[in-house]
């Protein structure tokens, strides 16, 4: 087989595809077995989950025969904790069923299921008759007890001590049968019985018919009771109780049975895995190792070959073209060592034209690509582009210049003393829209509505065609472009308008520019108090847009700085304004406190004339009366 025929690729890729589809053989055998092995042990853990349940069960049997046989929950609903639990447990058991039904099949389980239903019948079979026997005031043990009440009302209306005596034997012999379960007082009961009605039969020559009967019926209600004990077991060796542990013990044989089937063969599988693994590690090492072992002497043979020629390049040497054979890798390689010799001698041929001082020539080494073929290249283009560069530097310098002379003259503009922020950004777009060669141009500054506070966006100033323009408009805050680059706080600048978009959504209204560049005015606060908008037939240059963004740095700090004027100087002037009227508010005060000087000195003199009245009416007063006593004096 030659195997320079077939690519190395093509080679190892088959070797890989026998090894994946020998792993992938063994691999579903092993996970085939794995899965079996894996559902013996699934059906294995279903027989182990049956046998608990059995076991729960069977505690379940003893805790309802013991505890809840005398709870009135059970007398009252007609079901108890352990009820509850018991159907809980028959529905797990059925569900462990139907999981092992998929592993041996209906027949193998059959039996398990009959003798669970069995279990089931006779567990709900004991709870009936417990429910009929009862407790206290429920079921049998409820009549009883009703009826030695009825007795004993019977017999005391007689007020026969005899008879009461009897009634409390055989009432002494029913508490002890229920505590204890032993059927020997059963026995003493019947005796008890039978005495009393031979003492009711000599006593009262058979005329007590009522207590007679009354005794009857409760010995018939103790029977009935005695015969649902026998029938549900006294002990574990007889009746249903029997019937049930008989029927757990089977089910657990059963289940015995299974377990030691599934271990056997969960063992067996357990060996058949191991054995699979260890041939499928043997088959595919030996299968591996054939082929890679063919396919490296292949490799290290034709290495040889290509090193020998490697190493004669290595030492400076141009050796003949190789006659390439097969498709393999190698013959690419072989075909690269090929134009790596035809590149020498093309790198010899430029070389010796350098030599000459022809650095124009023509350069064809591995077709100008690569580091060798670059170098060469960059190597001839290094002396035509320093000219350009040295041109390109001219050029910048030269936009350097424009820019530095135009933020000048910006900064001579904007320190003229203007009559308002209008006339303002008026002569900072002319300027800006004549330096740029533009069309036309705008500032919008940020206003805000003094009823309403709402800010919008108003178009200041306006340039276009060598003239100011009038016009008065006005944005919403965020409409449009305007609205937009001071939302961004950057600039935007629209290239891609389609010649037929004449709707374009600015500021300056329907046109068709080539170019429209917005830029925001931001303060030094980092305050955005508006923008410009200019737009152009031709396409702006960096230069004139950095130009811009400079400019407007200026103009947003002028803008505030001849607002921060215009407000100090209001400022002053309603200072003024409010001096002059405290002066007046002064003068007028002062008139005020002469004029109620001079009432109050009017009011003393008043006051000091009143005074003056009243002493002397004062003293007429006191005559009248020294009078009018001296009348009543020469009268008596």
């Amino acid at each position: 087989m030659k195997l320079r025929k077939y690519p190395i690729r093509r080679l190892l890729k088959f070797t890989a595809i026998l090894v994946v589809l020998s792993l992938t053989v063994f691999t579903a055998i092993f996970f085939l077995q794995q899965m079996n092995a894996q559902q013996n042990r699934e059906a294995l853990l279903n027989l182990e989950h049956l046998y608990q349940h059995n076991a729960h069960l069977q505690k379940n049997r003893i805790d309802f025969l013991f505890h809840d046989m005398q709870s009135t929950q059970l007398y009252r609903f007609g079901y108890s904790r352990t009820t509850i639990q018991h159907d809980s447990l028959i529905r797990k058991t059925n569900e462990e069923i139907k999981k092992l039904e998929k592993r041996f099949g209906k027949n193998q389980t059959s039996s398990i299921k009959a003798v669970i239903s069995e279990y089931d019948k006779q567990f709900k079979k004991i709870k009936e008759m417990v429910i009929e026997r009862g407790f206290k005031d429920f079921g049998l043990e409820g009549q009883l007890r009703d009826k030695i009440h009825q007795v004993e009302e019977n017999i005391n209306q007689q007020k026969d001590y005899r008879l009461m005596s009897h009634m409390l034997m055989l009432r002494r012999h029913e508490k002890d049968y229920m505590i204890r379960r032993d059927t020997s007082y059963i026995a003493k009961f019947d005796k008890e019985y039978q005495a009393a009605l031979n003492y009711l039969s000599h006593s009262y020559n058979g005329k007590n018919h009522e207590t007679t009967k009354l005794l009857n019926d409760y010995s018939r209600l103790f029977h009935a009771y005695t015969d649902i004990d026998k029938r549900i077991g006294i002990n574990e060796n007889e009746g249903t109780q029997y019937q049930l542990i008989r029927i757990s013990t089977e089910m657990s044989e059963q289940i015995d049975e299974l377990r030691t089937e599934l271990a056997e063969k969960l063992k067996a599988d357990s060996q058949r895995i191991y054995v699979t693994m260890l041939g499928l590690i043997f088959i595919t090492s030996i299968l591996l190792l054939l082929i890679l072992t063919r396919i490296g002497n292949h490799i290290t043979k034709t290495l040889t070959s290509i090193q020998k020629i490697v190493n004669r390049m290595g030492k400076g040497e141009i050796p003949q073209p190789i006659n390439i054979v097969g498709k393999d890798e190698f013959s690419g390689i072989e075909v690269s060592i090929n134009e790596l010799s035809v590149a020498l001698q093309n790198t010899r041929k430029f070389a010796e034209e350098v030599g000459n001082g022809n650095f124009y020539s023509e350069v064809n080494v591995f077709g100008n690509t690569g580091e060798l073929g670059s170098k060469l290249l960059e190597m001839r283009q290094r002396l035509l582009e320093v000219a350009e560069e040295r041109e390109r530097n001219i050029q910048e310098n030269k936009q350097r210049s424009w820019l530095n002379e135009n933020i000048a003259s910006i900064g001579e503009i904007l320190r003229v003393k203007y009559e308002n922020t209008t006339e303002l950004c008026f002569q900072f777009i002319r300027f800006s829209v004549k330096q740029t060669n533009s069309l036309q141009g705008a500032v919008y500054l940020k206003k805000q509505n003094p009823q309403t506070g709402e800010e919008y966006i108003e178009l200041t100033a306006s340039y276009a065609m060598e003239r100011r323009k009038y016009l008065n408009r006005t944005l919403d805050i965020h409409e449009g472009l305007p609205g937009a680059c001071m939302y961004e706080k950057d600039v935007i600048f629209v290239t891609d308008i389609p010649k037929d978009y004449t709707h374009i959504t600015t500021g300056l209204g329907e046109s068709n520019p080539t170019c429209i560049l917005l830029v925001p005015l931001i303060t030094d606060m980092h305050e955005v108090i508006g923008c410009i908008e200019i737009a152009s037939y031709h396409v702006i240059t960096p230069i004139e847009i950095e130009f811009t963004k400079k400019a407007c740095n200026n103009l947003a700090s002028a803008i505030r700085f001849n607002e921060m004027i215009s407000l100090n100087e209001r400022i002053i002037s309603e200072m003024k304004q409010k001096n002059m009227e405290l002066l007046a508010s002064e003068e007028e005060l002062k008139q005020n406190m002469e004029e109620l000087k001079t009432i109050r000195e009017d009011m003393e003199r008043r006051e000091e004339s009143l005074t003056q009245e009243i002493k002397l009416l004062n003293h007429k007063l006191k005559d009248y009366e020294n009078d009018l006593l001296l009348s009543k004096i020469s009268n008596q």
